[in-house]
């Protein structure tokens, strides 16, 4: 099928966008920044740019679409509730939607499928939750209900055969972004407790699920109109701290009390204060099969590299050629000079071995924030074209494991990179440099995809 894919760029939709390339789709992907996305995106895509928020979209291609899955919203969690931003939470998702039907009247897609929350039930205590309970109250079920309204009623009669489903989200189990990424360091250090009493109840999805469950919306044509994209065992604050601690391999701290989350955060503290008790799902009626039903085993699999202490950092980056054209210039050490910043004066100064291989060890100069250190390291694994591994024995951290993977992906290669690491004195060191160390770390992969992306024709071929 050829999908339309908004919301391309975010956590969801970039695992969306690789998982629809794999099961054989070609993508459509919407941004509003052409240039940025065509270095960001991790999958081949056609770009259509433009800002759904306030207009419809324009491209010669748009007739050709057959699906939609939609997931564009301005971030709720990113920022205390002005009156403007919550002005653009809602038009992101209300207007969103209808300048997106306004786009397809060129051909009616055979189904839309869109991404809600589960903030539509509001704070609703101990009381189960399904499809058909009422709407809550509170500001973000009135932005799910329009949300949904705008989804399921396009005014256009042309789109009455379209499928429209509704995907009501939970809270997303991801270890590089959403809730969880930002609660993983807090946990780590024995600072993060239970909300309150605890006893408030965490509807949640694994991000695997999720993705799955969005692919699975496009061909279950006997699935339409609302569907709680939650696993089928919510748990409660106390048992969700719990497992994250256990997960973690840490320590449970103090409660926090939910007077302070709401002086913090204002309004937006009902994201996290809310009790949604979700007990059932018409996804797994309708033949879906969650793969992670219970909180312990869904946070063990995200928090597996964190484990311990460890400090962890994923990149991906999508390039146009074969992974026999691009895995030799990795194979290379000096290369390394090329996709470094030049403010850290890196260089290759010895080789134990003339070609790169299991056992090769690699001596380098560097700057780290003008002071020099020098490195050490040991390629620990090497499996060309697919991945290698290269772990520090010397230098600045007091572990680092790099492990690099190269992907077949439609007519190109995925690059994934996990970096493993540990800063030295622990806890201290993590707590006063932890948040430098990353960005500098998120800094260098950026100045490499820029790198990559602007001289891979000259490095790769044409």
């Amino acid at each position: 099928m050829k999908v339309l894919l908004t919301g391309a760029t975010g956590l969801v939709g970039q695992e969306v966008g690789q998982a629809l390339v794999r099961a054989g789709h070609e993508v459509f992907a919407v941004t509003r920044n052409r240039a940025k996305a065509e270095i960001e995106l991790a999958y081949p895509a056609v770009l259509i740019e433009g800002d759904l928020a306030t207009a419809p979209l324009v491209h010669e291609r748009l007739h050709e679409v057959e699906a939609v899955i939609h997931l564009l919203g301005e971030g709720v969690a990113d920022g205390r509730w002005s009156p403007e931003r919550k002005a653009r939470i809602l038009e992101s998702r209300r207007a969103g939607t209808q300048h997106l039907w306004t786009s397809l009247r060129g051909r009616a897609p055979e189904v839309v499928v869109s991404a809600s929350a589960i903030g539509y039930y509001g704070d609703r205590g101990e009381e189960s939750l399904t499809e058909d309970s009422a709407k809550g109250t509170g500001f973000l079920a009135d932005v799910c209900d329009e949300w949904e309204r705008a989804v399921q009623f396009p005014t256009d009669a042309v789109f009455a055969s379209t499928r429209k489903l509704s995907l009501r989200i939970g809270m997303v189990l991801a270890a590089e972004g959403g809730a969880l990424a930002k609660l993983i360091p807090i946990y780590q250090t024995g600072a993060g407790g239970v909300i309150g009493n605890g006893q408030a109840w965490m509807s949640w999805i694994h991000l695997q699920d999720l993705v799955r469950l969005l692919l699975w919306s496009l061909t279950a044509k006997h699935a339409s109109g609302v569907v709680n994209a939650t696993a089928p065992n919510p748990v409660r604050n106390r048992e969700f701290t719990k497992a994250l601690v256990t997960a973690l391999d840490s320590f449970q701290g103090p409660p926090v009390p939910k007077l302070a989350l709401k002086a913090l955060y204002g309004e937006m503290s009902e994201v996290v204060l809310a009790s949604q008790k979700v007990t059932e799902s018409r996804a797994a009626a309708l033949g879906f099969t969650f793969q992670y039903q219970d909180i312990l085993s869904a946070l063990t699999e995200v928090c597996q590299f964190h484990r311990g202490g460890y400090q962890v950092l994923t990149q991906s980056q999508y390039l146009p050629y074969t992974k026999e054209a691009v895995f030799p210039f990795f194979a290379a050490a000096e290369n390394l000079e090329k996709i470094t910043p030049p403010l850290l004066n890196f260089a290759v100064k010895t080789k134990s071995t003339e070609a790169m291989g299991a056992g090769t060890l690699i001596d380098y100069v560097l700057k780290i924030r003008g002071v020099p250190a020098k490195w050490r390291t040991l390629i620990e694994d090497w499996n060309p074209p697919h991945e290698f591994v290269d772990t520090q024995l010397k230098g600045p951290y007091k572990y680092w494991h790099h492990r690099h993977r190269f992907e077949d992906l439609g007519t190109g290669v995925l690059m994934r990179d996990r970096v493993r690491y540990k800063l030295p004195l622990g806890l201290l060191g993590q707590v006063v440099a932890g948040s430098f160390v990353r960005g500098d770390v998120e800094k260098i992969f950026a100045f490499r995809r820029k790198y990559l992306h602007d001289h891979a024709a000259g490095i790769f071929g044409r």
